[in-house]
């Protein structure tokens, strides 16, 4: 049966479209130095394949994610039941206890109920808390919903109101930004300067966005606040279905977004959200400091273990294959970059990831593709001599003849009956 396409076409719109010309002066002073938001306890545990971990389990992520250096989270859906509000409150009391050096917020709808749900975390754990509350601002969930632009601007006020009277911080999330005009944005943003809104998080809640959409919007928003000479941080919030939440969320860094949101190894609903381990990695190899990387592959590690989602092996720097090989050439550069001595040289001859910043080396496998000089450096490698030719035949004559590359138990074997 054929799609329905009957909607009205004014409901579609994407900033993909849209040319907004780059600056060079004004993007000169920009530096990426914004905050990564790590979402995991909340966006991240909506994904069906993920299990919902117990409450001391969640603490323990919680320590992960400060000791690999990240400094803000959103830390649950209060509001959701009275159960998730009591968790949420231990965790930020686990926060406060501790003194993590960690900014905090929870999610909620406009509801009244939800944002008094985040005030009652403030209140009784005595921390501060930030409110990210959300709504959806598109003209394609406009007309599902049945809203309109004048509803949408009444509900902001009203959640600002309740915020204000409680004293929590409220940061407007914006829904589905990277599918809203506009028009509709305009008059938006001018709640928010009306409401003395200080911060905006930008959303790519559907994964739509390219990065040069992502870039449009961004500027688009930076220019229309500082036009009216409000201060706006913004933030950005991207997701993975078109598998470009990475690339969008490294532009939206580069364009000064003060935060932006990921989760570990990308959990969340659908393809998920963007990585936050592969944010760690960039903005680490990048140069920014603060970031622990032995500290993110435990975290990692323990996200897989408590969450029931394997690592992929492929995964950047934490899956098993990574820093594999078994390509003769490759094996050869890293014999040579190993025997000059140089931990950093033999990570970087055929990796732009170092392995050792991983707590892992360089691992050169003995198969049916690999030529003598994958047999030395493993022999080189394991205290053996590289030089010995009978063993190097030896080897390489099991490793061609077999499929799957040699165990270090066979090729010991294969060392103590050669000739």
């Amino acid at each position: 049966m054929a799609a329905d396409t009957s909607v009205t076409p004014d409901v579609w719109f994407s900033w993909n479209d849209v040319d907004v010309e780059a600056d060079p002066a004004e993007e000169a002073a920009l530096a990426p130095t914004g905050l990564l938001f790590d979402e995991t306890l909340r966006d991240g545990l909506q994904a069906p394949n993920v299990t919902n971990p117990r409450l001391a389990q969640k603490l323990r992520i919680v320590d992960h994610m400060v000791r690999c250096g990240i400094r803000a989270a959103d830390l649950g859906f209060p509001g959701s039941d009275p159960a998730a509000a009591r968790e949420c409150l231990e965790i930020a009391r686990h926060v406060a206890g501790l003194r993590h050096p960690l900014s905090i917020g929870y999610a909620g709808r406009t509801h009244p109920a939800d944002i008094h749900a985040i005030c009652e975390i403030a209140q009784q754990a005595q921390l501060p808390v930030d409110a990210y509350v959300f709504i959806g601002v598109s003209p394609i969930r406009q007309y599902v919903e049945e809203w309109d632009v004048t509803s949408i601007e009444r509900t902001i006020r009203a959640a600002v109101r309740s915020c204000d009277r409680e004293g929590v911080t409220f940061v407007l999330v914006l829904e589905d930004t990277v599918r809203c005009t506009p028009e509709v944005l305009s008059r938006v943003y001018d709640v928010a300067i009306d409401t003395g809104v200080g911060r905006l998080c930008l959303c790519d809640t559907v994964g739509a966005a390219l990065p040069g959409g992502t870039a449009a919007l961004i500027r688009w928003t930076r220019r229309y606040f500082a036009g009216r000479g409000h201060a706006m941080a913004l933030e950005w919030h991207g997701h993975n279905d078109r598998g470009l939440a990475l690339a969008n969320s490294l532009t939206a860094l580069s364009l000064g977004c003060a935060r932006v949101h990921g989760t570990i190894l990308g959990v969340g609903e659908r393809t998920g959200n963007a990585s936050l381990d592969q944010l760690v990695l960039n903005r680490s190899l990048d140069g920014a400091a603060g970031y622990d990387l032995m500290a993110l592959r435990e975290y990692a590690e323990y996200a897989e273990e408590v969450l029931g989602v394997p690592i992929p092996q492929n995964h950047p720097a934490l899956g098993a294959d990574v820093f594999k090989t078994s390509a003769g050439v490759h094996a050869s550069a890293i014999l040579k970059a190993h025997e000059k001595g140089d931990t950093l040289l033999k990570d970087a001859v055929y990796s732009s990831v170092p392995a050792a910043l991983f707590g892992r080396e360089q691992d050169v496998l003995v198969d049916e593709a690999s030529g003598a000089n994958n047999v030395r450096y493993w022999l080189t490698t394991h205290g053996f001599d590289s030089g010995d030719d009978a063993v190097v035949k030896a080897v390489l004559e099991k490793a061609k003849a077999g499929r799957g590359p040699l165990t270090d138990a066979q090729i010991r074997q294969i060392i103590a009956t050669a000739p």
